[in-house]
């Protein structure tokens, strides 16, 4: 061989060579995330709420919790939607449908926002190696395993974001309009999440401040027309179909309401077990400041706009977290601001001025092995078991293989069958705390009281005394359970409804009259004008004139609160005390 030949060939073998060390190290983080996702895979007893308002769409009875009521169950709408087409075109079992679109949802958003982040640093040598230093920062919690399925829309907010992060990415470097596709793509925030808006009105925001010098403020106010016609179509039919502004679970929990001190609480244990705030300030060191520096040296405004949008989201989602109370599973709501604030750096340029950012390769690695909470190996997060994926593998949650407490038609207590007709023609009715798992069980038919209020609007709307575990915090009083599930006449005590203080609740009422009586004045607040009247927005037949009520009444059933004890709810809904008749 002449030496020019061979010179030909060594080139070309290390070129060959750099391209498989290019790709190798963009491809790790995926890698590590599909194997930690994988082994992790699990359903949640909140995901198995999803599923089987799926499975009263697939089955024709609406997007409800229960047929016959019109109750918002999920907090996603565009999860459920997703998850009930993916039951209607494959043979495949729909709580593996759910694991599996949420771990490649999360594997898809990791791998746009590398490639996003790549198209934001990259304006020198096509073939510049690139250290994926702030995506192997996400992807070595257990938090992301555990929550990349279960059955949540977690997945879904990953991939949003990532693939968000792509488009505009894309946008930037190019001196066009938006795309109305990913007009649209930007306007899905509040149908993965309602706080996900938070993203969306930045991204549109950054967008239209970032428009070119000739665009009009027709082309502006198409783009916003495309991004926001979905949302906008989809909140006019909750306030209909729901008559309410919000999902119901965001009722339950009382979103609305500050709990800075619980929030705190639940920032430090998602933050603390990992040491989070070391490679989060080496990449705000190490990649930030000189990723700023290099746009600004090259004038690229726009992508310097992305970068802060994702930022800003991520700060102000983790603040929005925090006022809320955080939430009652560890670290899960915290993940979408921990994914937006490192998805710009999610790769960096293997430079001297990025040098101090690889110094989170020694956290990267003791977070794979070592760093971890007291509850990140809780498996399903209710079986104590991992991979409990089917409703099978939850047999033993549930009371036992085959449900052996449950002896066909009646009322049950939990698990205590209730010597008690069922009202409203029903032939089954549970009264259950924890509803996923069991009401995906019994099936669509069955009803299923949610005595916790995520799947039933009565509870959720209970007004809340004191705070406890979020989610948990209004356990329905027994007299309301047998005035709504029981015929009249039953021979019914406090003794058949022994209080569950599971997930540390807290009975909601303060009794003061015997279990009788109350339960007498609860069926007779139940037919009090104002409260029936709140009833029937939900569990009326939807008519034409039905929905447009509802969108007036949606407003005032997003504020109204029903006593907890039964003679205060009579009162304040009839206008007058309990009769003396009730009260004895």
């Amino acid at each position: 061989m002449v030496p020019d030949e061979a010179r030909v060939t060594a080139v070309a073998s290390e070129s060959r060579m750099h391209r498989i060390l290019r790709w190798t190290l963009l491809a790790l983080p995926v890698v590590i995330l599909a194997e930690r996702a994988w082994a992790r895979r699990s359903m949640s007893d909140d995901g198995f709420i999803t599923l089987r308002v799926v499975s009263q769409i697939v089955n024709g009875n609406g997007p409800v919790f229960n047929i016959g009521e019109r109750v918002e169950a999920s907090t996603s709408p565009l999860w459920t939607y997703m998850l009930a087409v993916g039951d209607i075109l494959t043979p495949i079992r729909l709580e593996w449908i759910a694991v599996v679109s949420g771990i490649a949802l999360s594997l898809a958003g990791v791998t746009f926002a590398i490639f996003g982040a790549r198209a934001l640093v990259r304006n020198r040598q096509p073939d510049e190696l690139l250290a994926p230093v702030g995506v192997l920062v996400f992807v070595a919690i257990a938090p992301v395993w555990n929550f990349s399925s279960t059955g949540l829309e977690v997945g879904l907010v990953f991939g949003w974001l990532g693939l968000t992060l792509w488009a505009l990415a894309q946008w930037s470097r190019v001196d066009a309009p938006l795309p109305r596709a990913s007009a649209v793509l930007i306007g899905l925030g509040p149908l993965i999440r309602p706080e996900l808006v938070l993203y969306s009105a930045l991204f549109l925001l950054i967008v239209i401040v970032g428009r070119r010098r000739d665009d009009s403020w027709a082309d502006r106010g198409r783009l916003l027309a495309w991004a926001l016609a979905l949302p906008v179509a989809y909140q006019i039919f909750r306030m209909g179909y729901y008559a309410s502004l919000v999902p119901n679970p965001a009722i339950a929990k009382e979103a609305s309401r500050a709990r800075w001190d619980e929030g705190w609480e639940f920032f430090g244990r998602s933050v603390e077990p990992y040491v989070l705030w070391l490679p989060l300030a080496l990449l705000v060191i190490g990649a930030y400041v000189p990723l700023v520096r290099d746009l600004r040296a090259d004038r690229r405004a726009k992508p310097l706009l992305v970068g802060s949008a994702f930022v800003v989201g991520g700060i102000v989602h983790a603040v929005y977290t925090v006022r809320v109370g955080g939430d009652f599973m560890h670290a899960r709501l915290l993940l979408p601001s921990l994914f937006a604030l490192v998805a710009p750096v999610a790769v960096v340029p293997v430079r001297k001025r990025y040098a101090v950012s690889l110094l989170v390769v020694p956290w990267v690695i003791a977070g794979l092995f070592f760093l971890r909470s007291g509850v990140d190996d809780d498996g399903a997060f209710v079986t104590g078991e991992q991979n409990a994926v089917t409703i099978d593998d939850f047999e033993n949650h549930l009371g036992g293989p085959g449900l052996p407490w449950f002896r066909g038609d009646g009322v049950y207590y939990v698990t205590e069958k209730l010597p008690a007709e069922p009202v409203d023609g029903r032939r089954v009715a549970v009264a259950a705390y924890g509803l996923g798992t069991l009401g995906y069980r019994l099936g669509p038919d069955t009803y299923v009281l949610d005595l916790f209020g995520l799947g039933d609007a009565f509870t959720s709307h209970l007004e809340l005394k004191r705070r406890g575990l979020i989610g948990h915090e209004k356990p329905l009083p027994p007299p309301w359970i047998a005035a709504r599930l029981t015929k009249p006449g039953a021979s019914l005590t406090a003794d058949d409804f022994p209080f569950s203080f599971a997930f540390g609740a807290r009975p909601l009422d303060n009794p003061r009259a015997s279990f009788e009586r109350r339960e007498r004045i609860a069926r007779a607040a139940l037919e009090c004008p104002g409260l029936r009247d709140f009833l029937k927005t939900y569990d009326a037949a939807l008519t034409p004139g039905r929905f447009f009520g509802n969108l007036v009444e949606s407003v005032g059933n997003t504020r109204l609160r029903i006593p907890a004890e039964p003679a205060d709810a009579y009162e304040k809904f009839c206008g007058r005390p309990p009769p003396r008749a009730l009260r004895r």
